[in-house]
């Protein structure tokens, strides 16, 4: 794994803090560092496990509020993109190269199990380093995120977790899963665990595609990881998730939607709720019925069936 980090700095409207984070979790940074007088210099928010409910800190915050995320060096079109979407909401922008062994473990620190809730499964998601015992009925993937987004806690990966098992308990023939933008290859592994027979995870980052493989391994999940786009990928599924930001979902409708098969399935999720209605209709055909919403916060996942 590379040592080398775009290091980006970012500085806006407290009010939009949480949005500005989770842009930056999303495109790929494992942790998002707050810069704030209250907090200690070394203290690493994982946006993936972070509750809004908590403080850290007491007295009246400042308006503004300052962030310090990571990038691999591979990764600049992502960096281009989250400067785009950060000048939007307000944000400044600026990444310099950075290169730092002991950061990730200050970030480890904070990551904790996430469980989601299911009938007649429910799912844990834990670090490959955490001991919690599992409970009756739950499945338990292990993760070790490495520099790939996806360690199970964030809003939209959980909704997708529990669009998941929702579709499985009403239809237990659904058997083959396609996930677009797999990162750490959380919902793939999950899809195996729930005996899904076909499992496909994608994804054009080379690191999150390391990872994912790894975490497969781990988990004892025969699963099938490419660096394919998704309009190169073979066959139809008949559940097929796609947890990336609205942008691409929108870009990449058509070819997403061609993937889903006859009576299948379709979850997107990475959708903030001022979004919602463009993602809809960039998939208003009248091959697909919008069929369930969630909603987590300032996030939103959609559920499709295909009629046809």
């Amino acid at each position: 794994m590379s040592d080398n980090w775009i290091e980006i700095k970012t500085r806006g409207p407290r009010g939009k803090g949480d949005e500005a984070t989770d842009f930056l979790i999303k495109a790929g940074s494992p942790g998002v560092l707050e810069d704030e007088i209250q907090l200690p210099k070394d203290t690493l928010k994982s946006q993936s496990f972070w509750d809004s409910r908590d403080e850290i800190c007491e007295g009246a915050p400042s308006p503004k509020v300052s962030f310090t995320a990571y990038l691999p060096a591979g990764s600049p079109d992502r960096a281009l993109q989250v400067r785009a979407e950060l000048k939007r909401i307000g944000f400044s922008f600026s990444a310099s190269a950075f290169k730092d062994r002991d950061w990730s473990v200050k970030w480890k620190s904070s990551i904790k199990p996430v469980r989601v809730k299911g009938d007649p499964y429910s799912i844990l998601i834990k670090p490959t380093w955490s001991k919690i015992p599992k409970r009756k009925g739950e499945l338990v993937i292990e993760i070790d995120p490495g520099m790939a987004f996806g360690t199970g806690g964030h809003a939209t990966t959980k909704m997708c977790l529990k669009a998941m098992l929702q579709l499985l308990k009403k239809d237990k023939s659904l058997s083959a899963f396609l996930d677009v933008g797999t990162g750490t290859g959380v919902l793939a592994i999950a899809a195996k665990k729930l005996r899904m027979k076909k499992v496909v995870g994608i994804d054009i980052d080379k690191v999150a595609l390391k990872v994912a493989r790894k975490n497969a391994r781990f988990n004892g999940s025969a699963i099938t990881v490419s660096g394919s786009p998704v309009e190169k990928v073979k066959g139809s599924y008949s559940i097929v998730a796609a947890n990336i930001l609205a942008g691409e979902l929108i870009k990449l409708a058509p070819a997403i939607s061609a993937k889903v098969a006859p009576g299948g399935f379709l979850i997107l999720s990475g959708i903030l709720k001022m979004e919602e209605d463009r993602v809809v209709e960039g998939y208003a055909t009248p091959a697909f019925k919008l069929i369930r919403k969630y909603s987590s916060n300032e996030w939103a996942a959609l559920v499709f069936k295909r009629c046809r």
